[in-house]
C-alpha cells in the first residue's frame, strides 16, 4: 500500500478516471483540505476490505451509497459500522419514495461503479451521518479502482458542501 501526495500518478488508471480524480483534487487543493490518497494493488469494494487490507478501523471506512428520491439522487456517506435508515433520510427530506440506486445508475450518475464511488460528487446533494463527526478523518472511495481517499471530516463536509444528520443504525 502507498500514501501519494500531489503530484499523483495514477497507473492502471483510464483517462477518464485520471481526469475526474483531477478534477476533485483541484476541489480540495482550492478547499485547502487535508487529505491523501491511498493506493493498493486490488480495488477495496467495501468497508470490511479497508480493514483487511490496514487501511483503518471499520468506523473509520466510510462508504458512500447513491440513493434515488422522487426529488432526485442523494449521495449519503456513513460510517463502516453503520447501516442506512432510509426512514430516517424520507423524514428529514419530507421523501416518500427512496432507494439505492441501481449499479448502471451509480455509473452513469457518478462516473464510477459500485465499490469506489467518490466520497465527493460535486453538483449531487451529499449527506454525511453526524457518527462520523467524532473522527478526525475517514477513508472512502474516489472514484479510481484501486485508490482510496483519506480526508478530515470537516473537509469532507465543507468540499461536499454536505448536510450532517443522524440517517443511520448500528449494523447487528
Amino acid at each position: 500500500m502507498d500514501t501519494l501526495y500531489p503530484p499523483y500518478d495514477l497507473p492502471g488508471a483510464a483517462s477518464d478516471e485520471q481526469e475526474r480524480l483531477k478534477a476533485i483534487l483541484n476541489l480540495l487543493d482550492e478547499a485547502q483540505a487535508k487529505y491523501s490518497i491511498i493506493t493498493t494493488t486490488e480495488t477495496l469494494h467495501s468497508a470490511n476490505d479497508g480493514v483487511l487490507k490496514g487501511i483503518g478501523h471499520l468506523k473509520e471506512m466510510a462508504p458512500t451509497f447513491l440513493l434515488q428520491s422522487e426529488n432526485g439522487w442523494i449521495c449519503a456517506v456513513t460510517s463502516g459500522q453503520s447501516k442506512l435508515s432510509y426512514k430516517k433520510i424520507k423524514k428529514k427530506f419530507g421523501l416518500k419514495n427512496l432507494c439505492l440506486a441501481k449499479p448502471d445508475d451509480v455509473e452513469l450518475v457518478t462516473g464510477a461503479k459500485v465499490g469506489y464511488v467518490s466520497l465527493i460528487n460535486p453538483g449531487l446533494v451529499t449527506i454525511v451521518d453526524s457518527n462520523l463527526m467524532t473522527l478526525d478523518t475517514v477513508y472512502g472511495g474516489c472514484g479510481v479502482p484501486r485508490h482510496t481517499l483519506q480526508i478530515r471530516v470537516a473537509d469532507l463536509i465543507t468540499v461536499s458542501q454536505a448536510q450532517v444528520f443522524d440517517f443511520t443504525e448500528l449494523k447487528p
